[in-house]
């Protein structure tokens, strides 16, 4: 299977059991990315990478630097495909036999391609566009980016674009931007194999300065899934 890199912050102790676990379950090996935690972010490489316009938290600016680093890498290593996951992804119990699915469908796809198997804010493919036995369908936007996997191809030319643009926004937004300008396709796996932590109540978000409850995040995330994954995707077919 791909290399996998996996985004955490040593200031979030409670996720790294949590993410060892999801990984030995998968069956997926992985490196740690711990650079760049917020009190590790220089003036030089806040204005090297973010605008002076951009109204990001220290930790929205040391997570897009860390997803930056393992691109990096991937790049550095010429790595044909690699998993990218944030330390809080949290894996369906079928995931290792779905990923082989996955994999297979999105090998079709011509390059440049990123597959992105989380779906944390609640998007999905329409009913209507739905093909049985297919597994992997162009979506229109990037998921989030608890789960995704590119190759260094993909990964140089997202580095290329942020040092011409640097980050005014989270980077899942910027990247709306970049790939479509890059020729990217948000390829989207159906169903998604991963859901977000922080954003389903299990974890306390480090990212937003707004302060919510566990128990409202957990609201507020199934009210939505119902909404799209079922009223929204399903009436579309007529």
């Amino acid at each position: 299977m791909f290399p996998a890199y996996v985004i955490h912050s040593n200031l979030l102790p409670e996720r790294e059991g949590h993410i060892r676990e999801q990984m030995a379950r998968a069956g997926l090996s992985f490196e740690w990315v711990l650079d760049f935690e917020p009190s590790e972010i220089s003036r030089a490489i806040d204005e090297q990478f973010f605008s002076a316009s951009a109204d990001l938290s220290p930790g929205q600016k040391s997570c897009a630097l860390k997803h930056i680093v393992a691109m990096q890498r991937i790049v550095d290593r010429r790595q044909d495909a690699a998993f990218i996951i944030e330390d809080d992804a949290q894996f369906r119990p079928d995931f290792h036999s779905l990923l082989d699915l996955v994999i297979k469908d999105v090998e079709k796809w011509p390059r440049p391609r990123v597959l992105h198997l989380g779906a944390a804010t609640n998007f999905y493919v329409p009913a209507s566009q739905l093909i049985e036995g297919q597994h992997v369908f162009e979506g229109t936007r990037v998921r989030n980016m608890e789960m995704y996997v590119l190759g260094w191809v993909e990964a140089k030319a997202r580095l290329d674009w942020i040092y011409r643009n640097r980050l005014d926004c989270p980077i899942d937004i910027a990247l709306n931007k970049a790939d479509p300008e890059l020729g990217i396709p948000f390829l989207w796996s159906e169903p998604p194999l991963a859901e977000q932590g922080s954003l389903n109540g299990t974890f306390a978000s480090s990212l937003t300065r707004k302060r919510r409850s566990l128990l409202q995040l957990k609201a507020q995330f199934w009210v939505q899934r119902f909404l799209r994954a079922k009223v929204k995707r399903w009436l579309r077919i007529t």
